[in-house]
């Protein structure tokens, strides 16, 4: 079974698809904006695409691996600096 990545663009819902040549059932789920892996082929994903709740995810972005964006040294140098307080209002 080849599956396709689509981001899916409707409401939250879930699936249970049944793949032709096969005995097992595919669960899906659903979530708005999430990647989604669907058989392409399948009536369920036809249907989907027809009410524009599916758009393919291009080929260059499924091969890159996803990174973790870590802080740089600036931003922790940031938030290890000590906060500064000013008084307002009041006399010295």
């Amino acid at each position: 079974m080849k599956l396709t990545r689509y981001i899916y663009k409707g409401p939250q819902s879930a699936a249970c698809l049944r793949v032709e040549g096969s005995a097992d059932l595919l669960d899906v789920q659903l979530l708005h904006n999430q990647v989604v892996e669907l058989p392409a082929e399948h009536e369920y994903t036809r249907v989907l695409m027809a009410l524009k709740h599916l758009v393919l995810v291009p080929a260059e972005t499924e091969q890159q691996p996803t990174q973790s964006i870590a802080p740089g040294p600036d931003l922790i140098a940031q938030n290890d600096a000590e906060p500064t307080t000013t008084k307002k209002g009041g006399k010295s």
